[in-house]
C-alpha cells in the first residue's frame, strides 16, 4: 500500500489489510461465482430446451429449476461476482480495506454460497418451485409439489443470501470511508463525501483529494442496500415461523410491497458496482479522464434518493383504478424514468471518454463495449416497463424474460466477464492463455445471447404468457429458434472455461490458435444455418398440408371469457376446462359457483380466499368471466 501513501493519502498501515489478501478475497469471490454461472446457465438451457419441447421436463420440475436458474444466474453469479470485483476496484483507485471492512467482506462470501448451496437443496432435492421471486403467499400453496419444511427452508437459505448483501454493504460503506478518502472530517461527512457530494457542495464535504468517480456508485448501492434488504429480511422470518406455525401469516399486497422494496433495488445490487467496473476501465483504455465527471456526480445524487422510492412500479396492476395504491404508482412512473438519469449520463460520459481516444481494444474493453450497447437496449426496453399503459400489456408476458436477460445477461454479465479479462492477470501474475479464444468467447457470448433474447421480447408482443412450463403451440416457433442461439452461447462459455483453466494453471498460447481464433465466425455461420434448417422444418410443419381456407374454417373461436379467466385468474385458481392449476384460491371445479356469485367474488374480492383484488375484471369482462365458469365449472 506504499503507493496511496505516496499519492498523498494518509497511511495507516497497521489497519489496512496487505493487498495479497485481497487478492485472495476477490478470486475467491470469482471463482465461486463463475462456478455458480455454470451451474445456473445448464439449467436455463434445460428450461429452454423444455419449452422447445426437445427435452420436456414435468412442470414440477421445470418450476423448481426456473426458481434455482433465476437465483443462481441473478444472484449467486451476476450480484455476486460484481460485488467481489468492487473490492478491487476500490483498491485499485487507492480505498485500501481495513480489518473490519475485510471481515464483513468474508462473512459475505460465506453467507452467499452457504445461503445458495441451501437453495440449491430445497429446489432441486425438495422440489421448491415458488419462483426465484417467490411470490407469497404461493410458497404456502404448493399443490403437494413440496412441503412447508422445504419452504422454511428455502427462506432461510434466501435469507442468508441477504445476510450476504448486508455484510458486502457494510464492507464497501467501511471501505469508502477509509484513509483512501483523504477526509478528516466525521463519518457522516465522509460518507456524503463518497456519495460524491463534495463535486457539489466542496466546503461542506471537503477531501485531500478529488474522489475517484467508481467509488460513487458503490458508496450509493452500500447505502440504498441496507435500505432495502431489511424489509426483505422481515418477510423472510415471517415465511419461516409460518413453515413452522401455519397460523402465522402476513397480508399478501403488503408482502409483495416488502419484497419489491427490496427486488427492484437489488438490480441496481448488479448495475451500481458494474458501472464502478466501466468508471475505472474504459478512462485507463481511453488514456483520459472521464468526461463529464461532474454531471455523472450530480446524475448519483438523484440515484441515491430515488432508487429506494420506486419499487411500486414492480405492481402496477396488482391494485385497481380509483385506490391510495393505485394513486402511489402513478407517482412511480416519473420518479422510474428518473432513476434512468444516471444511466444515461452515464452512458453519454463513457462514449465521449472512448470518443478521439487512442484507445485500447483489449478483450476486457470489447466486452465492455458491447455491454454498453446492451446497457442501452436494456434501459429502452426497461423504459417500456416501467411506462404504465404498456405495462399492462407485456407485464405477464415472455417480454420481461426477454428484457431481464437483456440486462442481467448481456449487460452486467457482459460487464463481469470484462472485469475478468481485466483483473484476472493482476491477482494471479499470470496473462491470459489466448486473446483469441476471448475475442471468441465474445462473439459466441453476444450473437447467441441476442438470438435467445429478442424471440423472447417479440413472443412477449404476441402475447406469450411468462412463467409457463409449456408455452401455447402458436410461439413455438419462436421458441425453437432460440434453441440454436443457446447453444451457440453454451459454446461460447466453454471456450471461456477452457481459457480460464488453462490460465490459472500457467500455460500460455503463443502460436497456432489459426482454428481456434476463427470459432467466433465459424460457429456463427455454422449455427446460423441451423437456425435456418430449424426455422423452416418449424414452419413446414406448422403449415403441412393447411391452406389458408382450411385454417380459417377449422380454427375454433375463442370464447373471450376463457381467455381473460387464464390471464386474470388461471394463476390462483383451477379449473380444468381453462386448463389452470391454481391453489391460492378455491379450486372452482369443486365449488361449481353461479355467474352470480362469480360476479359478486369479481367486485368484491373473494370466493372465500381472501387474497384477491377487486375489481380484478369488471363490466362486460366481468359478466363473460362469470359465464364461462359458471358453464365449466366442474366438467
Amino acid at each position: 500500500m506504499e503507493g496511496h501513501a505516496a499519492a498523498g493519502i494518509p497511511a495507516v498501515a497497521e489497519e489496512t489489510i496487505a493487498e495479497s489478501k485481497v487478492k485472495r478475497l476477490v478470486l475467491a469471490y470469482i471463482i465461486a461465482s463463475t462456478t455458480f454461472f455454470f451451474v445456473s446457465g445448464l439449467l436455463g438451457m434445460l428450461l429452454r430446451e423444455s419449452q422447445a419441447d426437445l427435452v420436456r421436463l414435468d412442470p414440477g420440475v421445470f418450476y423448481s429449476i426456473m426458481t434455482a436458474h433465476g437465483l443462481g444466474a441473478f444472484v449467486a453469479w451476476a450480484a455476486f461476482a460484481v460485488m467481489g470485483a468492487s473490492f478491487w476496484v476500490l483498491s485499485e483507485v487507492g480505498f485500501p480495506m481495513r480489518r473490519l471492512g475485510f471481515g464483513l467482506a468474508r462473512v459475505a462470501w460465506w453467507s452467499m454460497v452457504i445461503g445458495v448451496v441451501g437453495i440449491v437443496v430445497t429446489t432441486l432435492g425438495m422440489g421448491f418451485g415458488g419462483s426465484w421471486v417467490f411470490l407469497y403467499p404461493l410458497p404456502f400453496f404448493s399443490s403437494g409439489e413440496w412441503s412447508d419444511a422445504a419452504t422454511g427452508i428455502f427462506s432461510a437459505a434466501v435469507l442468508l443470501t441477504g445476510v450476504s448483501i448486508l455484510t458486502w454493504c457494510g464492507a464497501i460503506v467501511h471501505t469508502v470511508v477509509g484513509p483512501g478518502l483523504g477526509s478528516e472530517k466525521g463519518p457522516l461527512n465522509r460518507f456524503g463525501a463518497a456519495l460524491g457530494f463534495g463535486y457539489l457542495w466542496p466546503r461542506r464535504f471537503p477531501t485531500s483529494r478529488e474522489v475517484p468517480y467508481p467509488v460513487i456508485p458503490l458508496a450509493v448501492i452500500g447505502i440504498d442496500m441496507i435500505i432495502a434488504t431489511l424489509p426483505l429480511a422481515a418477510l423472510l422470518v415471517v415465511m419461516i415461523v409460518q413453515s413452522v406455525d401455519p397460523s402465522v401469516s402476513i397480508d399478501p399486497q403488503l408482502a409483495k410491497n416488502m419484497l419489491w422494496f427490496f427486488g427492484h433495488p437489488v438490480v441496481y445490487l448488479l448495475l451500481f458496482p458494474a458501472v464502478a467496473i466501466y468508471y475505472l476501465l474504459i478512462p485507463r483504455y481511453a488514456n483520459k479522464k472521464l468526461v463529464a465527471g461532474k454531471a455523472v456526480a450530480i446524475a448519483w445524487f438523484v440515484a441515491v434518493v430515488v432508487n429506494v422510492i420506486v419499487w411500486a412500479h414492480h405492481i402496477y396492476l396488482d391494485y385497481p383504478e380509483g385506490t391510495i395504491q393505485a394513486a402511489l404508482n402513478t407517482s412511480m412512473q416519473p420518479l422510474t424514468f428518473a432513476i434512468t438519469l444516471p444511466s444515461a449520463i452515464s452512458l453519454y460520459s463513457l462514449s465521449m471518454t472512448i470518443w478521439r481516444s487512442d484507445f485500447q481494444w483489449t478483450p476486457a474493453a470489447k466486452f465492455l463495449a458491447a455491454a454498453m450497447l446492451s446497457w442501452l437496449v436494456a434501459g429502452l426496453s426497461g423504459v417500456v416497463n416501467a411506462t404504465i399503459v404498456f405495462n399492462g400489456v407485456i407485464h405477464n408476458t415472455m417480454w420481461i424474460v426477454g428484457h431481464f436477460h437483456n440486462m442481467a445477461l448481456l449487460n452486467i454479465g457482459m460487464v463481469v466477464f470484462a472485469s475478468v479479462y481485466a483483473f484476472l492477470p493482476k491477482l494471479t501474475g499470470r496473462e491470459w492463455y489466448s486473446e483469441k479464444l476471448a475475442n471468441s468467447h465474445l462473439w459466441l457470448t453476444v450473437i447467441g445471447g441476442y438470438g435467445m433474447c429478442i424471440p423472447m421480447l417479440i413472443q412477449g408482443l404476441e402475447g406469450a404468457p411468462r412463467r409457463y412450463a409449456v408455452l401455447p403451440e402458436v410461439y413455438d416457433t419462436l421458441t425453437q429458434l432460440t434453441v440454436p442461439f443457446v447453444l451457440m452461447m453454451a459454446l461460447g462459455q466453454i471456450v471461456f472455461a477452457y481459457n480460464l483453466v488453462q490460465t490459472i494453471r500457467g500455460k500460455r498460447r503463443e502460436s497456432g490458435e489459426t482454428a481456434l481464433g476463427s470459432l467466433g465466425l465459424t460457429a456463427t455461420l455454422l449455427f446460423a444455418g441451423v437456425v435456418l434448417a430449424v426455422s423452416a422444418l418449424a414452419l413446414d410443419r406448422d403449415n403441412a398440408g393447411e391452406t389458408p381456407e382450411a385454417t380459417a374454417a377449422t380454427a375454433p373461436t375463442a370464447d373471450p371469457g376463457e381467455t381473460l379467466f387464464t390471464e386474470k385468474c388461471g394463476s390462483c385458481h383451477t379449473l380444468s376446462a381453462a386448463g389452470t392449476s391454481g391453489a391460492v384460491g378455491p379450486d372452482l371445479d369443486q365449488v361449481k359457483p353461479s355467474a352470480a356469485a362469480v360476479t359478486a367474488a369479481i367486485e368484491d374480492g373473494g370466493l372465500g380466499s381472501g387474497t384477491m383484488p377487486a375489481g380484478i375484471v369488471s363490466g362486460e369482462e366481468a359478466q363473460q368471466v362469470a359465464d364461462y365458469v359458471a358453464k365449466n365449472a366442474g366438467k
